[in-house]
């Protein structure tokens, strides 16, 4: 009994459509990339620069090729990022490049950043967002990672 009742809430998550969400291939025609993005989710100009900016369920994203003002290290990304008095800023080195994450607290609540910078098919490429949900940040960083030629 004690099993069964210790069962109950995932099954009831599952039941209601919780857990991960289910994935998509999307195309990122200006970049010449695919990714994987939550069901639903739409490609879509950026606001600046010649990218995406790709938005769907517990997902806005920024990609794009990465610019000369761009951090180009993880040392210098978590350098610039001292200007937002991170915390649980975190990095993680990927065989093409490399993420950063961190969050803060300002006069518009919490922020959750995360800045991925990957090397793909000879062009670098930056991928971003600035989140109000530690599961948006999770989202953008898996979508990063995702990209591939």
């Amino acid at each position: 009994m004690k099993n069964l009742l210790a069962a109950l809430p995932v099954a009831l998550l599952l039941a209601c459509g919780g857990g991960a969400p289910k994935l998509a291939a999307l195309d990122l025609p200006k970049l010449g990339l695919k990714a994987e993005a939550p069901a639903d989710s739409t490609v879509n100009d950026a606001i600046m620069g010649t990218g995406h900016m790709i938005m769907g369920p517990g997902l806005v994203v920024n990609v794009a090729e990465a610019s000369d003002t761009q951090p180009k290290t993880i040392e210098e990304a978590k350098k610039e990022a001292e200007m937002f008095t991170p915390k649980n800023l975190k990095d993680e080195k990927l065989a093409d490049g490399w993420v950063v994450t961190f969050d803060n607290e300002g006069s518009m609540g919490k922020n959750f950043f995360a800045q991925v910078r990957r090397d793909i098919g000879g062009k670098a490429i930056w991928c971003e967002t600035t989140a109000s949900q530690t599961e948006q940040q999770t989202n953008a960083v898996n979508f990063c990672k995702s990209l591939k030629k």
